[in-house]
């Protein structure tokens, strides 16, 4: 399938599935000259998978970069990037808010390359970031926000040309991990209300007790944590094992959203939660639909990016 790009700003070429950046020297501020900059964005949209492309620098010569562009806000600008010689080192992953912010840095940038086709994967599974070369996972973070679905690009910088081969957009479909007492009447909840309301608004869900298998179990529920969108958690029974959840969740600034019995007294303090307290009847279960699709578009919706 064809992708179509523009120019945020920088001269480029596209033709068939190729990309070239035109590199040059460009006046800054203060009549400073430096390496040009290019920001081109394309019709692909992305909230978590695999964006994969071919990249060769014609030249190399510091700042020479280029960063795969996973999140772009159109209004503010503001993006986050993976790539190759950001910041100065050899792999990073970072975001752009008028100035840099630095998530990830790794590698010797005198090492990099002229003429050498290097091979990048991003990989986005929920806040989970991680960046292979050349079929090597160079660098991996987690970042500290929510990205909701958006366009993707190149950014770059160069005073000679970059080539962007085979750009290719993998998507695929966001997690909702969901915590809770594993016994009835939550695995009603589950069953017929969460489970349901994930679904119709396209979100892959699953329940920890989905996750076992071999290995330690906590590591399981920590990895599906941090590649799940969204965290889902009936607080109700008091289960230890829920509020460890909850707490790891809110350690990476989840989108979380807490479900809880009407007549239940919750023992601690959860205003930064968005919190759905139900009835268990037949009533009560079409308001809590209402209130968890409300809430789950709304948390899929916002990023910390622009705070």
């Amino acid at each position: 399938m064809a992708i179509n790009w523009t120019s945020i700003y920088g001269d480029f070429i596209a033709k068939n599935d190729e990309l070239t950046f035109k590199g040059g020297q460009v006046e800054y501020e203060q009549s400073r000259k430096g390496a040009a900059i290019g920001n081109f964005i394309c019709d692909q949209y992305f909230g978590g998978g695999k964006i994969t492309a071919e990249i060769t620098f014609k030249k190399v010569q510091f700042p020479t970069a280029l960063e795969i562009i996973f999140y772009f806000d159109p209004q503010s600008r503001n993006f986050v990037s993976a790539g190759i010689g950001g910041a100065g080192y050899l792999y990073s992953v970072r975001s752009f808010t008028g100035s840099w912010t630095n998530h990830s840095n790794i590698g010797n940038y005198a090492t990099l390359k002229a003429n050498k086709v290097y091979k990048l994967e991003l990989e986005l599974k929920g806040s989970l970031v991680s960046l292979k070369v050349d079929g090597i996972k160079a660098v991996t973070t987690n970042l500290p926000y929510n990205l909701p679905i958006s366009q993707v690009g190149i950014w770059c910088q160069s005073e000679g040309d970059i080539l962007v081969r085979k750009f290719k957009v993998e998507r695929e479909t966001p997690k909702a991990f969901v915590v809770m007492q594993f016994s009835s009447p939550y695995n009603e909840l589950y069953d017929d209300v969460i489970k349901t309301v994930c679904e119709e608004l396209n979100l892959l869900v699953v329940r920890a007790d989905e996750t076992y298998g071999p290995g330690l179990i906590i590591a399981d529920i920590i990895k599906q944590l941090e590649e799940s969108k969204i965290i889902i958690a009936e607080i109700s029974s008091g289960n230890p094992n829920v509020f460890y959840e909850v707490g790891y969740g809110h350690a990476l600034n989840k989108p979380t959203i807490l479900i809880a019995q009407r007549d239940i007294k919750l023992p601690f303090d959860v205003s930064p939660f968005r919190t759905l307290f139900y009835e268990n009847t037949i009533a009560g279960k079409k308001k809590i639909e209402e209130g968890l699709r409300k809430h789950i578009t709304a948390a899929l919706s916002e990023t910390g990016l622009n705070d």
